[in-house]
């Protein structure tokens, strides 16, 4: 999962720039780019994703000059988190037979892992799930019995915060 960190370089410009760069090495030597996007005040996002477990260096450069305590030490591990998973929308609070239900699940930040998802109710619900391609997914599912219908959302086989809805 992809990981993000803020660059604050207010100190020496305001407006922002082409002036930071950050390399990321894994532990077993091989060096990347991390993606670096001037935020236009003087801050900047950087994000890169961790593809091994261990130690990696992050080394953060100014004009191609390292900043003071670089390079970072960071701890990467496999596995997810699924309290950071949230699950919004109007299908989880309630809704009309025969027509469409909608509700959205992001998991931006909450690691590797699995999106288990199931429906209980008085009928078969057909659902549907659509990758919005930014770490969140829209569902889409359709009853056609009234009566109360229990929405379980797992992440890494673990159920999230206020599942079932």
């Amino acid at each position: 999962a992809p990981t993000e960190f803020t660059i604050d370089a207010k100190s020496v410009s305001r407006r922002g720039g082409d002036n930071v760069r950050c390399v990321v090495q894994n532990p077993s030597g091989a060096k990347t780019e991390a993606a670096v996007k001037d935020n236009k005040d003087g801050t900047y996002a950087a994000s890169y994703t961790p593809f091994e477990e261990g130690r990696h260096l992050i080394d953060v450069l100014y004009e191609e000059l390292q900043v003071p305590g670089a390079p970072f030490k960071v701890q990467a591990k496999e596995g997810c988190d699924p309290s950071k998973v949230r699950a919004y929308g109007p299908g989880l609070e309630g809704g009309l037979t025969n027509k469409p239900q909608q509700f959205t699940i992001e998991t931006k930040g909450a690691g590797t892992g699995g999106l288990g998802l199931a429906i209980e109710g008085p009928s078969e619900a057909k659902m549907t799930c659509k990758d919005n391609k930014d770490g969140s997914c829209t569902v889409e599912y359709f009853p056609t019995t009234p009566g109360d219908y229990d929405i379980h959302i797992s992440y890494g086989e673990q159920p999230i915060r206020r599942s079932p809805f």
